[in-house]
């Protein structure tokens, strides 16, 4: 049996799966612009999608809770708020990190990208795995989910990129 998870453990982790399909997108597209494009340029483009995810989030969250409540999210709403923020930006600090080094001069930027794009897909396969895991069926069915959960995200990448 599974414990219940409180509803902002839920939002934190729905921000995570956000960030990394957001972050995948933006480095697989930076990667077709690789030759023609600096890395300073790059790490700011995925500074910049990670940030305007974590800004949206928290917009939506403030928001939401003012429309259900008629107040300002404080106390524990205010850091489950925060805590989702947070994940956002976890998830956006090695493709950062990447990116940077690139920008250093210590990594080609192509091979930078190729690192942040491996450690977001990862990412993905972590938390599929994770869900699958906690999921009461038997393996045979887990094995598919996780499958189906790692090429829905893929899709969702996919499309994006195809509406670049």
């Amino acid at each position: 049996m599974t414990e219940a998870r409180p509803a902002g453990s839920v939002s934190a982790l729905r921000e995570r799966v956000y960030a990394t399909l957001v972050g995948l997108s933006t480095v697989l597209l930076l990667l077709n612009y690789a030759g023609s494009t600096t890395a300073g340029e790059a790490v700011a483009d995925v500074a910049a999608a990670m940030g305007a995810l974590g800004l949206a989030g928290g917009f939506a969250d403030v928001s939401a809770h003012r429309i259900t409540h008629g107040t300002f999210p404080r106390g524990d709403d205010l850091r489950h708020i925060l805590a989702a923020t947070g994940h956002v930006v976890e998830t956006a600090l090695l493709p950062v990190l990447s990116v940077g080094a690139a920008a250093l001069g210590w990594l080609p930027l192509s091979a930078a990208l190729w690192i942040a794009a491996l450690s977001l897909v990862l990412t993905i396969a972590a938390l599929a795995l994770v869900a699958t895991r906690r999921t009461a069926v038997r393996w045979p069915v887990k094995l598919l989910l996780f499958v189906v959960e790692v090429a829905i995200a893929l899709a969702v990448v996919a499309v994006k990129l195809l509406a670049h």
